[in-house]
This record gives C-alpha cells, sequence and structure tokens, in this order.
C-alpha cells in the first residue's frame, strides 16, 4: 500500500511540475529575432519606438508611408510564436500592396517579441495596450489619419478587442482569431503541448493565472464584438486550420453579417491563405479596405 501511494503521489508531483512548467513556457516565449526589412521589398520606412499605453514597456516597429495620397494608416498585428514580420503570412508582401495603393503601415513588435521590451506573452490580454500605443503614435504623428487594423491570429483577437474600444478604428482585417481565449486553450492547447488533454490542460489553465496574473476569461472577442458594429470587419480563415479552428471567425461573423465578411480559404495551414492564394488575398483586402476609405468617417463613441 505504502508503495502504491509513493507512486500515486510521486505521479501526481511530476504532472503538477510539467503543467507549471509548460504554462510558464507558454507565457515567456521564445526570442523571435527580427530578420527581414522593409527594404528587401523595395520599401521606404522608419524605425520607430513608443510605449504602450498606460505602462513603461518600450515597444519597437516599422512606418511605412504610402507611396501616393494618403488613405488610411493601417496598423498590424502578428500572431503568437512571430514579431511584427509574420513570415507565416507573409506581411509584408502585403504591405507592399497596400502601401502602393494609398495606406500607410505600422509594423511593431508586441511586447516580449522581436526587439520590443517586456519578457511575458499575455496572449491579448496587455497586447491590447500595446496595440492602443500604436495608436497613440499615430495620432500624435497626424491627428487626423484615418486608422484601420489588420491582424493575424493572436493580433487579430487583439486587434478586435482594441476596435471594441477605440472609436478611431473605422476597419478591422482579422485573419484567423479567436473567438474566446479560455475556450480555445481548452479545446486546442493539447495541439501545441503534445500532452493528453487530460490532466494536463485543466491544470495549465489554472496555473497560468496564478503564475502571471494573466486572466485568460476577459479575452474574448466575442463578448465585445458587437461593440465594432456598424463598422466593417473581414475575417479569413483557412477550413483546414488546426492551429485555430475556423469556426471562430465563423461565430464571430455571423454576429453582424451585414457588416462583417468571412472569406473562408480551402486547404491551408494556420495563417498561410496569404502565402497560398496571394493575389486573390490581396485583391479581397484592398477591395474590402478601399470600400471603406472611399467613404468619408464620422467618428463616434464606443458606448
Amino acid at each position: 500500500m505504502l508503495y502504491f501511494i509513493s507512486v500515486v503521489a510521486f505521479i501526481f508531483i511530476l504532472v503538477m511540475l510539467v503543467s507549471i512548467f509548460v504554462g510558464w513556457k507558454l507565457i515567456h516565449p521564445p526570442d523571435r529575432p527580427v530578420i527581414d526589412n522593409p527594404k528587401n521589398y523595395g520599401l521606404n520606412y522608419e524605425n520607430i519606438s513608443f510605449k504602450s499605453r498606460g505602462n513603461d514597456i518600450s515597444l519597437k516597429g516599422w512606418y511605412i508611408p504610402a507611396e501616393k495620397n494618403e488613405k488610411m494608416t493601417l496598423i498590424f498585428g502578428h500572431g503568437y510564436l512571430a514579431n511584427r514580420e509574420e513570415p507565416r503570412a507573409e506581411a509584408l508582401k502585403l504591405v507592399k500592396t497596400l502601401v502602393s495603393d494609398g495606406y500607410n503601415v505600422l509594423m511593431f513588435d508586441f511586447r516580449a517579441w522581436g526587439e520590443s521590451e517586456g519578457k511575458m506573452c499575455t496572449l491579448g490580454l496587455y497586447e491590447k495596450s500595446d496595440m492602443q500605443g500604436a495608436i497613440d503614435w499615430v495620432k500624435q504623428k497626424n491627428q487626423n489619419s484615418r486608422i484601420g487594423l489588420v491582424g493575424f491570429s493572436m493580433g487579430a483577437a487583439t486587434s478586435l478587442l482594441v476596435a471594441a474600444e477605440e472609436s478611431c478604428v473605422e476597419v478591422v482585417v482579422a485573419d484567423s482569431p479567436f473567438s474566446d481565449l479560455k475556450a480555445y486553450l481548452n479545446e486546442n492547447l493539447s495541439y501545441f503541448t503534445k500532452l493528453p488533454k487530460y490532466p494536463f490542460t485543466p491544470i495549465i489553465l489554472n496555473t497560468i493565472p496564478f503564475l502571471s496574473g494573466v486572466k485568460l476569461d476577459v479575452v474574448k472577442p466575442i463578448d465585445v464584438i458587437g461593440k465594432i458594429y456598424p463598422r466593417k470587419v473581414l475575417f479569413v480563415h483557412s477550413d483546414a486550420d488546426k492551429t485555430v479552428f475556423c469556426r471562430h471567425s465563423e461565430l464571430l461573423s455571423n454576429c453582424h453579417p451585414d457588416k462583417f465578411t468571412y472569406w473562408n480559404t480551402s486547404g491551408v495551414l494556420h495563417l498561410r491563405s496569404h502565402q497560398t492564394y496571394p493575389t486573390e488575398y490581396q485583391e479581397k483586402v484592398l477591395s474590402f479596405l478601399n470600400s471603406v476609405a472611399d467613404v468619408k468617417y464620422v467618428e463616434k463613441s464606443n458606448v
């Protein structure tokens, strides 16, 4: 009996230690150095630095001016396990198309990624403040600049959270967002960890708030999506995405189908829609953005 109790205790301690380690690693990501450059795409740019709204974290990025009459400034938000380059989505190739059509673009590293300060990724919670800091930078540069958001995965979910609070945001392109962070992790964390869902996932999800103070259940775009309406959102998501299932975008877009558009691409992995369908992707995004940029926007308070 003592042997049996000892084995059970050992397994319990091992499971707890592994769960704590995995939870810690999830919010303390590995380095993702910036290796590409807008100059490699024939783009003029400025290295910029700004503060996350409400705290002292310094964020680094690029400001890439429009090549002709300015329509709008687009702020890009990258996904988890990436930096401002977002190579999975070939973001700089998309930027080249947008810049040539009259859009300024601001690309930056969220906290703890790329060249930005910070040691902890919060999966959208404080990244919201980072993107709001980018909005503040744009407004300081040109108070009259119109603003749109383009986000990928975590950056897409963050863009939706920001748009719900910032009435100056006129339009959002959300590529492969999650609708509810805690629910998403509960259903798919084992895909990343390669650990059995039970008992590990529940323990990891309960460990993260204890280790970091990050409340996973408040990062819920689905709860605030109504505050974006009647502004337009374009959702892009692949039906073969195993990292974030496409039903998240379907659920979000169905909230207001008269203003929200859903392009469900076929057969590609997470964030690879632009890689796989570059011409169609660029045409759809540009047409969507122009449908907003060509209309005068009257900013209203988000209530």
